[in-house]
């Protein structure tokens, strides 16, 4: 990120240089203005992005909870009516 913004060249010369993709430096580039709190409007953070993974997974197990639980109890109730 410094050296793009330091070195007033294209993110595609900077990558040229290095010798990596310039879409891979324009992903680094974009992810780290995002972090510093400068990229686009509505542009999660790594941390944001990260916290959304975790709450995901976190939904879906409890989904998968809750569906266990609807069929236990469903099971139960068969049982009794006998």
């Amino acid at each position: 990120m410094a050296l793009v913004d330091s070195s007033g060249k294209t993110v595609t010369a900077v990558a040229r240089e290095l010798g990596i993709s310039s879409e891979t430096l324009r992903g680094w580039y974009r992810r780290a203005k995002a972090d510093r709190g400068e990229g686009e409007s509505g542009e999660l953070t790594s941390a944001e992005r990260e916290e959304l993974r975790r709450l995901r997974k976190e939904v879906r197990e409890q989904q998968q909870t809750i569906e266990i639980l609807r069929k236990a109890t469903a099971f139960f109730v068969k049982e009794n009516d006998r």
